[in-house]
């Protein structure tokens, strides 16, 4: 009967946290704010990055007739963001702004006779073009004239664009193949799920803390513990900001979901059509003759592969919610911990540095291992609660652990969060209650022990 009183009251106390949370105007006001900046920005991105793609036309300079009028075009081309035309004669930049002829061109090549020997050309243009079509410009030309030096030195195209063809470099480890690749991809999705468990433990579980110190400084918490204990409000308050924090993103996802398909449906109804965004690797395919974009294509292929066939999404998706919710429970507790022991949020920084220190420097270390899930680091490291519910992640997402591997790591990571929260606890209940003395970690272990 006591145990479920004691859940009750934790109950109460998530209730009633909650929903003054989600009245907050502050959280109405983000939870729409921000799905709306951020489809907003990605849209204007696109429709910016689509208003730079505008095809360009580019007038040669050709005296010397070093082109033949002509750009050696290959692989067949859709939508080039640029078009070439030949004039045999000197134009300068002067010419280039004021002859009345000129004006339909957007940008002036001046092809010097003496390129053959002094390999310089030199461009004008009346607007900025954008980096594809200057890039476009620039490989084209230089690969035409190249032809040109190679059949002035009797050597035919096609002999040339053999010579010419990109070598298939790659450096592989000698356990390394088709396999370990498509490894490697998964990791970096399982990275994905890292990143948002690390960024909702830093945002959430910092709110955790802020939300004490309001308490603690108002004095609130002085009527609060008197009809509670102060275990069961710390854990109500860490569990109702999480639930708080699953309920905006939830909303966001939601959100994002509809105004892209709304925006993409009613206003940029062409904006995400293959036409418009073709990617740098088929642009690079269209600009080097040779390129046959076999590569693209095997890479896409592997991605397929990773998503529908490798990725075991049931197991991945519910070891994320272990840990997920693992990792907030025991960083949630540490920080709540920090916000029962000071008095304003000024005055948490020295305590708060031995708690995000592991945090940080498991984001950084999960950059690093990509690649090498099944490394030295990344097995230890997914075996230290402190760093396990980030890790390990990647880990599974890859496939190189095993069973036993992920059971040790959650009872690690339950273990320790069952130790820190009566740790945590008992610190609490001496430090909501304590004001006016700015408390050290020397102070917060003889908390422990008095407590």
């Amino acid at each position: 009967m006591r145990k479920e009183d004691s859940m009750s009251k934790i109950g109460l106390i998530i209730g009633r946290e909650y929903s003054t949370r989600v009245r907050k105007r502050a959280f109405i006001v983000l939870t729409v704010l921000v799905p709306v900046l951020v489809v907003g920005l990605m849209f204007l991105a696109m429709w910016l990055g689509m208003e730079e793609k505008k095809h360009v036309k580019v007038l040669i300079s050709d005296p010397r007739n070093l082109c033949d009028e002509r750009i050696f075009i290959g692989v067949e081309e859709k939508n080039p963001p640029a078009t070439f035309y030949f004039y045999q004669d000197y134009v300068d930049s002067l010419d280039f702004v004021t002859r009345a002829d000129m004006k339909e061109f957007d940008v002036l090549i001046a092809l010097n006779p003496t390129v053959i020997t002094n390999k310089k050309i030199r461009g004008y243009y009346r607007e900025e073009p954008s980096s594809d079509a200057k890039d476009y410009i620039r490989d084209k030309l230089e690969l035409r004239l190249e032809e040109y030096f190679a059949l002035d030195k009797g050597i035919s195209l096609e002999e040339y664009r053999q010579i010419r063809q990109r070598m298939d470099f790659q450096l592989k480890g000698l356990d390394d193949n088709e396999e370990s690749e498509i490894r490697d991809k998964a990791q970096a999705i399982g990275l994905m799920f890292s990143i948002f468990i690390f960024i909702f433990i830093t945002v959430y579980a910092a709110q955790v803390m802020r939300g004490v110190i309001e308490e603690k400084t108002s004095r609130v918490v002085e009527i609060i513990v008197s009809s509670v204990k102060p275990m069961e409000l710390m854990m109500g308050k860490i569990i109702a900001v999480g639930l708080v924090g699953l309920t905006q993103f939830l909303i966001w996802v939601v959100l994002i979901t509809i105004l892209m398909v709304g925006l993409q449906t009613f206003v940029f109804k062409d904006i995400l059509t293959p036409e418009n965004w073709q990617g740098i690797n088929d642009q690079a395919v269209a600009m080097n003759q040779i390129t046959t974009g076999m590569e693209t294509s095997e890479v896409r292929n592997q991605w397929a592969e990773v998503f529908f066939e490798f990725m075991n999404w049931p197991l991945l998706i519910t070891m994320f919610l272990f840990y997920f919710i693992g990792g907030y429970l025991l960083y949630g507790s540490l920080f709540a911990m920090i916000g029962s022991a000071v008095d304003s949020e000024t005055d948490t920084q020295q305590l708060m540095f031995p708690v995000m220190l592991p945090l940080m420097f498991t984001y950084v270390v999960s950059v690093m291992i990509q690649g090498n899930s099944d490394g030295a680091t990344a097995v230890w490291l997914s075996q230290v609660p402190f760093s396990s519910p980030i890790i390990m992640l990647q880990r599974i997402a890859a496939g190189t652990v095993s069973i036993w591997e992920v059971i040790l790591s959650l009872f690690l990571l339950t273990v320790t969060f069952i130790i820190t929260t009566y740790l945590a606890g008992k610190i609490y209940r001496v430090g909501i209650l304590m004001y006016g003395k700015k408390s050290t970690w020397k102070e917060l272990i003889k908390w422990m022990r008095q407590a």
